[in-house]
């Protein structure tokens, strides 16, 4: 793994227990810095080993969000794919756990999610959870 990115990681995991971050936003500036915007999310993918948890890469693409010119869209839009291939878990781990809903579309949404539940039960209730509360809003 990319040393700026083990240390973009490391400082996300030790403030994620704190009320707020503070030096995360400059680690992971200094990922867009390193690795640009362009392909962004699965060129971190294919950096990051399956030994990081989903859940801490997803914040680390949280915060990438508000580092980028587009403020995440393009990442976006990569997420959506990862969850409408629906082939590999661990990407769909981290799409699941972003603070984003998935899709414009909440049709979309429901349909694309609701394959995904099918498809990798271990996630389905996360899957529901969005689903449930993108309808509550």
């Amino acid at each position: 793994m990319h040393q700026v990115v083990a240390r973009a990681l490391d400082v996300i995991a030790l403030e994620s227990h704190e009320p707020e971050y503070t030096e995360a936003f400059n680690a992971v500036q200094a990922v867009v810095t390193e690795f640009g915007e362009l392909d962004l999310a699965d060129r971190l993918f294919a950096n990051i080993p399956e030994s990081i948890p989903s859940l801490l890469v997803a914040k680390l693409f949280d915060l990438l969000a508000w580092q980028t010119d587009d403020n995440g869209s393009a990442m976006t839009r990569t997420i959506e794919r990862w969850l409408a291939e629906g082939t590999n878990l661990r990407k769909v781990q981290i799409a699941l756990n972003l603070d984003v809903y998935p899709f414009r579309d909440e049709r979309q949404m429901y349909r694309v999610l609701s394959r995904v539940a099918e498809a990798h039960p271990q996630v389905a209730e996360k899957c529901q959870q969005l689903i449930r509360s993108r309808q509550n809003r």
